[in-house]
């Protein structure tokens, strides 16, 4: 498992003394759409339209494939087994495999102008974990970070409790920003077994049930009180402003939605936009 270590804010243009942008509880319950609002954010931070930008809420029931899932021969079928758990299938913008969210998970998307993305990738993804580790430790809960064998999504920055992974994080690049997102497991974490244990089946992943975990496995928590913290550290003091997003934010994600919706009357659809990968347009995971 990694030490981490306080590290120094990243190198993010225009960050110093500015406020924290949040948008707190302002997930729509389309989760395909809710995902293509958090790629029209990071794209928007990376043209300099907005500043240094915190997503964090609970979720409507959302099982959260990553492109590699997308290339098993049995994608199919485990869109349908989500779809049959009450869960609505979408494609994240992270790197990963597929995880979980569901209501008494927290989602978040940590999104900030970076001059050189590729260089600092695992900056952001230290820096994230140890806002967690310190969120936790701030409710007297002692977190670890690394991969357990055998967890969901695994991951090097991943968060775990007593051996049970309670949070996992991705992160997209594009030319000059970054977005660190994921998601911290408050409670129930038998539902996240119950729709990826045959998803992960189908396509053929390991995973071990019992190291699934929830911050309620240590202590409960109420939602509302840990997002505050987290946002707090996330912060590092400077001051917060809630937000709305522009009406170019929520067009561009209008227009992102085929993109993440895997069900087939969507890609029958077709997609508004085509990403074309380069250096800093990649998919990374914890």
């Amino acid at each position: 498992m990694e030490s981490i270590q306080p590290t120094s804010p990243l190198p993010c243009r225009g960050m110093t003394n500015d406020a924290l942008s949040v948008l707190s509880n302002a997930l729509s319950g389309d989760g395909p759409l809710d995902t293509a609002t958090s790629r029209s954010i990071l794209q928007a931070v990376g043209r300099g339209e907005m500043g240094e930008t915190f997503e964090i809420g609970t979720s409507s029931r959302v099982v959260a494939f990553g492109k590699h899932d997308t290339t098993s021969a049995s994608f199919g079928e485990a869109v349908q087994v989500a779809v049959d758990h009450g869960f609505q299938p979408t494609i994240r913008i992270a790197g990963g495999r597929a995880a979980v969210f569901h209501e008494t998970t927290l989602r978040f998307g940590w999104t900030r102008a970076v001059d050189d993305p590729a260089t600092t990738m695992h900056d952001g993804f230290r820096q994230i974990s140890t806002m967690v580790i310190d969120t936790l430790a701030t409710f007297g809960i002692h977190g670890v970070v690394g991969e357990i064998p055998g967890e969901y999504c695994p991951g090097s920055y991943s968060v775990h409790i007593a051996g049970r992974k309670v949070m996992g994080v991705g992160q997209r690049l594009i030319r000059n920003a970054a977005h660190v997102g994921g998601v911290v497991v408050m409670a129930n974490s038998e539902a996240i077994n119950d729709v990826l244990v045959p998803i992960y089946s189908l396509l053929d992943l390991d995973l071990d049930p019992s190291v699934t975990g929830s911050v309620a496995d240590a202590l409960p928590i109420a939602v509302e009180d840990f997002a505050d913290a987290f946002v707090a550290k996330v912060a590092r003091e400077r001051p917060t402003m809630e937000i709305a997003l522009s009406d170019t934010v929520r067009e561009d994600a209008i227009r992102f939605r085929p993109d993440h919706d895997p069900r087939p009357s969507s890609l029958a659809s077709g997609s508004a936009e085509t990403c074309t990968p380069n250096r800093y347009d990649q998919d990374s995971r914890s």
